[in-house]
């Protein structure tokens, strides 16, 4: 078996694309609205990974839905920094519709707010050689629709404290019981503080770990992060921003939707933009039905004009060309089909791989696990096709794909053993 090719490599199989080429081309040539035509399964991620490795900025994401979001979250996890890669649920679980508040959706949706707030200081020219800084957000319809804080107020609640800056203990604690934060014995989820002689536990809605400070005096003396249910370390900190639940802080007035906060230099990727736009317009309807004070509901939700409105100079990737408001004003049309059903029928995959060979096409298996690449090749040799070469790159996508213009095949194990797959 030829070696696996590293995830590095891997990324680089999408650099002698003709459409994409095309594509970048039509983005430095101004194009606003693009219609990529063809692209199916992971073939989107894919290619879309190689664009934002190569314009950087911010790119959006909006799937059909939660599971179709996250799956998209799973595939550029693979194919680029994951430290750049967030993920934007509804603040509610299921829908606000249903009005249960999720709190780890809420926390996500702090994460990205301040991350894209941050990504504002990142947009210099990238050195020679360097690629340029990128954030990908992925995102589906109901999670769209919710307004978020808009930046002003993003600002104004975040109580900013770095090692060395001096502040009494009892006016940061006033400053967390303003923001809406709660007293506890111990810090165990976002929104909570606990006072213990010189030390401040403090849990941001912004951060997966809680944060505690260390007083000497009136002088924070460190801040560390660390593990709620060992209550040791995990690393020290200079500076920290500890933010509040933004749903209850902000004031209805000072919200906006993601398009807006995210900007016009954002780019948006949509499935099925007209599909989205008539889902947050469902949403709002709903939603409006059960109000007790319909007048709010602007503050809550944005709607299909809206959105468009706040759209209307960030540039749109679009798999189908559906928004009448917005036609498109370039296309690109990549050659890509989903990858064939073997169902288990190894005799048949086996072919598929000798005929693809002969006929000029790299075939990949795209697998995390080298004991199930192994188990393949020896199922080959035992049916007597020993002459299918099993090539192996260690990642995977949601669905395989085939490219006919790299005349590259990218099969997923999962697929071919018939394997759920769960996303994380």
């Amino acid at each position: 078996m030829n070696p696996e090719v590293k995830k590095t490599d891997a990324r680089e199989l999408a650099s002698a694309s003709k459409p994409m080429g095309r594509l970048l081309r039509a983005c430095r040539e101004g194009a606003q609205t693009l219609h990529l035509r063809e692209l199916v399964g992971g073939a989107l991620s894919f290619h879309a990974a190689t664009a934002v490795r190569r314009t950087g900025g911010v790119h959006v994401f909006v799937a059909e839905d939660r599971d179709a979001a996250a799956y998209l979250l799973n595939d550029f996890y693979a194919l680029l920094d994951e430290s750049r890669i967030l993920f934007f649920p509804s603040s509610y679980k299921r829908s606000i519709v249903y009005g249960t508040e999720d709190a780890q959706g809420v926390v996500q949706r702090t994460v990205t707010l301040n991350a894209l707030t941050g990504f504002a200081g990142k947009e210099a020219k990238p050195r020679r050689g360097e690629e340029p800084p990128y954030l990908v957000v992925c995102t589906y319809p109901e999670a769209l629709a919710e307004r978020v804080a808009d930046r002003e107020s993003l600002a104004r609640e975040t109580i900013r404290i770095g090692v060395g800056e001096r502040i009494s203990i009892p006016v940061l604690v006033q400053s967390l019981a303003d923001a809406g934060f709660v007293q506890v014995d111990f810090v165990y989820e976002p929104g909570q503080y606990s006072v213990r002689g010189g030390i401040v536990d403090v849990f941001s809605f912004s951060e997966s770990k809680p944060y505690r400070l260390d007083f000497f005096g009136d002088e924070v003396d460190s801040i560390r992060r660390f593990n709620i249910s060992s209550q040791l370390s995990a690393d020290k900190l200079e500076r920290v921003e500890i933010i509040p639940d933004l749903n209850t802080a902000v004031q209805s007035a000072a919200r906006v939707s993601l398009a807006r906060f995210a900007g016009a230099d954002a780019a948006f990727w949509f499935y099925d933009a007209d599909y989205v736009l008539r889902r947050v317009n469902d949403v709002r309807r709903r939603t409006l039905a059960d109000m007790e004070q319909p007048e709010r509901i602007d503050s809550l939700l944005t709607s299909r004009n809206g959105l468009l409105s706040d759209l209307a100079a960030s540039r749109l990737f679009l798999l189908r060309d559906n928004v009448a408001e917005r036609p498109a004003t370039a296309k690109v049309t990549f050659s890509t089909s989903p990858q064939p059903k073997f169902n288990k029928n190894f005799e048949m995959l086996a072919d598929d791989l000798i005929r693809n060979a002969l006929r000029g096409y790299d075939t990949y298996i795209l697998s995390e696990n080298k004991a199930q690449v192994e188990r393949l090749e020896n199922i080959f040799h035992q049916i007597g096709r020993g002459q299918a070469v099993v090539r192996a790159i260690a990642t995977t996508l949601h669905e395989g794909f085939v490219d006919n213009d790299l005349k590259l095949c990218l099969y997923t194990d999962h697929q071919i053993f018939d394997r759920y797959q769960r996303y994380r």
